[in-house]
């Protein structure tokens, strides 16, 4: 029963923070960036920033599981993505609508999955995680080459400077 508290507390304050921060002056059109130019989960990348705020270290290893654990839903999300770029390109405002509410349910269930991939790794104190180690390790396992890793790092190094601004 407390794990599922617990659980449910982490998935409502990453959700909450997301929402909070992708609001942010610069940060939707940097996030947006990264996922059209490099091809990256938004969710992740916020992920990765939110869980250096919560004292969680992310390698490689860690980061695999997670990918691979939202996968399925990952996929859903892109899918209605997708369909809903079409929409608006077709001038289909109701079918937009829609289909923008579904997609923000399947981001938050998204998040959802990917904080219970972590919750194993869960410090009970929280450690001290190097600003954007996180977010390297995530591009890392995504990035084609070495060069599209350190290009994507240098755009989404931004984001670390704003949250530590927000500090939200």
């Amino acid at each position: 029963m407390v794990k599922e508290q617990l659980l449910q507390h982490h998935q409502d304050n990453f959700w909450d923070w997301s929402c909070v921060f992708y609001e942010a002056a610069q940060v939707k059109p940097l996030l947006l960036k990264l996922q059209d130019s490099y091809q990256l989960n938004v969710n992740y990348v916020l992920l990765a920033l939110w869980t250096e705020q919560q004292g969680i270290a992310m390698d490689a290893v860690i980061w695999k599981k997670v990918i691979r654990e939202g996968l399925q839903a990952s996929q859903a999300v892109s899918g209605l993505r997708h369909r809903r770029r079409q929409a608006k390109h077709l001038g289909q405002k109701d079918e937009y609508k829609k289909l923008l509410s579904l997609e923000l349910k399947g981001e938050k269930l998204l998040q959802q999955q990917a904080v219970k991939s972590l919750l194993p790794f869960w410090p009970i104190v929280p450690n001290s995680v190097e600003p954007m180690s996180n977010l390297r390790f995530y591009i890392q396992t995504q990035a084609q080459s070495r060069i599209e890793a350190e290009e994507a790092l240098q755009q989404a190094s931004e984001l670390g400077g704003i949250v530590q601004k927000l500090q939200v």
